[in-house]
């Protein structure tokens, strides 16, 4: 437990360094909202070392009233050792902040990733390192203003689960997520956003599990002074599939906490 120790002691250090950049802004403005957030996440194997990975993803806000952004995620994944994986794909995002599907924000997205996950008697843990290269464009009515910007940012995820009895389906989830922006359009808010998961994850099958709880997203806009906080209730499906010839190894990977 040494390693998510330390992780968790660098989280706190460079959170701390940007809320204390944050106090040299104008006068701070937090907008509340509530959300849903659902998704399913898909993991094929497909041989020993590879996995092709997809997601796809509905945030709704007003709860459930207005439409927020769609997702769509895919990519692969190579197994250096069954609990040690390095992935890489693409993504793209439609986001619209009123509602208004006439005028969105588009979003295509590169991203590399590094994940670790152990099993230990009473808990499992998954830590996981994103990069992600992300390219924006606006659109109004279904023309681009062609006024593209690019934003690098790094994300570290730390989530636990919790069983409720040795060998049980269901476990207590908690999961936090720092997300970091860098990069020459990046001034105020390198710090972008942390994501707070609470739930309960539970195996339907052996080839699905879902996770259902509440997150609490506190993201800093670019302007700098004004943050997001999103109470958000989240349903997320997580699929496994295995196409391997040899299907008696195991294949029973940590998941949970996900995006």
């Amino acid at each position: 437990m040494k390693f998510f120790n330390i992780l968790s002691a660098i989280l706190l250090f460079t959170f701390s360094f940007n809320f204390s950049r944050a106090q040299e802004l104008p006068e701070k403005v937090i907008n509340e909202n509530a959300q849903f957030w659902i998704s399913t996440n898909n993991l094929f194997r497909v041989a020993e070392r590879w996995a092709v990975l997809n997601d796809i993803h509905i945030r709704r806000t007003n709860f459930m009233a207005d439409p927020n952004f769609y997702f769509l995620r895919v990519g692969g994944q190579y197994y250096i050792k069954p609990n040690l994986r390095v992935a890489g794909g693409y993504a793209h995002l439609w986001l619209t902040t009123q509602g208004n599907w006439d005028a969105f924000q588009n979003e295509n997205r590169i991203y590399q990733q590094f994940s670790i996950s152990q099993r230990y008697e009473n808990l499992n843990a998954l830590f996981r390192l994103r990069l992600e290269q992300r390219f924006f464009n606006n659109v109004v009515d279904g023309t681009s203003l062609k006024d593209d910007f690019y934003i690098n940012r790094l994300r570290f995820l730390v989530s636990v689960g919790f069983p409720f009895k040795k060998g049980g389906k269901t476990e207590f989830l908690l999961a936090d997520e720092i997300h970091l922006n860098f990069g020459e359009e990046v001034v105020y808010n390198t710090f972008n956003q942390n994501r707070l998961t609470i739930g309960i994850k539970h195996k339907l099958s052996e080839q699905w599990k879902f996770d259902l709880g509440y997150m609490m997203v506190y993201q800093q806009l670019a302007v700098g002074n004004t943050y997001n906080l999103n109470h958000t209730l989240r349903l997320f499906f997580y699929g496994s599939f295995d196409f391997r010839k040899n299907k008696n190894k195991p294949f029973d990977e940590v998941r949970h906490g996900e995006e």
